[in-house]
């Protein structure tokens, strides 16, 4: 479907000077999305795994208007409501012991920094010179600066982490061994996961 006018949105993992016209979506219901040329799509992935219930299902929806009839928002520093505690209690039932306390977010990739940012302070906190963070190779943890710092490297994230983070690569295991006649892979020390990596923060 051609807009009328160009679209003002920015689309996030989206590279507008290929991509063209953003598909306009005007409904959901269960898997699918409808739009608004009336096609049907299956949305197999959640849209961005937020709707792992399907869209617009009658119990969900319910209770999101019972809420916002009663409380739609509220500042969460120094303050609380009953629906957070029953969410938080609920949530320590399925937590390793010693786990005694939730820390809510509002999305993936700021949960992944907050994480990062309490197990740093953490060690700050206590004068422990730990500033290592063990992630897996190739992995994805958001896309905000902290967490593509820990992730993968791309083009793009290399460039504006560079930049904005204070941080270090090393390899855990050597490079493969080449010469003329046969290439070799050279075995990662004992002890020594291959799969994993480490960043440094200095």
């Amino acid at each position: 479907m051609t807009s009328a006018r160009k679209s003002p949105i920015w689309h996030p993992f989206t590279q507008h000077a290929l991509h063209g016209e953003m598909t306009r979506i005007v409904r959901g219901e269960g898997a699918y999305l409808y739009t608004a040329d009336d096609r049907r799509i299956i949305d197999a992935i959640a849209s961005w795994w937020v709707v792992t219930h399907g869209h617009c299902h009658p119990h969900i929806v319910r209770a999101i208007q019972d809420q916002a009839e009663q409380l739609n928002q509220i500042i969460f520093a120094g303050h609380t409501h009953d629906p957070a505690e029953q969410v938080a209690a609920q949530l320590l039932k399925l937590a390793p012991d010693g786990l005694d306390y939730v820390f809510f977010s509002d999305s993936g990739s700021t949960s992944v920094e907050v994480a990062l940012k309490m197990a740093l302070g953490y060690w700050h906190n206590i004068g422990a010179p730990r500033t290592q963070i063990i992630v897996m190779e190739h992995s994805y943890h958001g896309d905000t600066v902290g967490t593509m710092s820990v992730g993968a490297r791309a083009a793009s994230s290399t460039r504006l982490t560079s930049r904005c983070c204070s941080t270090s690569r090393r390899s855990r295991f050597r490079r493969p061994a080449v010469n003329r006649r046969r290439s070799t892979r050279s075995k990662p020390r004992a002890g020594r996961n291959p799969r994993r990596r480490s960043l440094s923060s200095r």
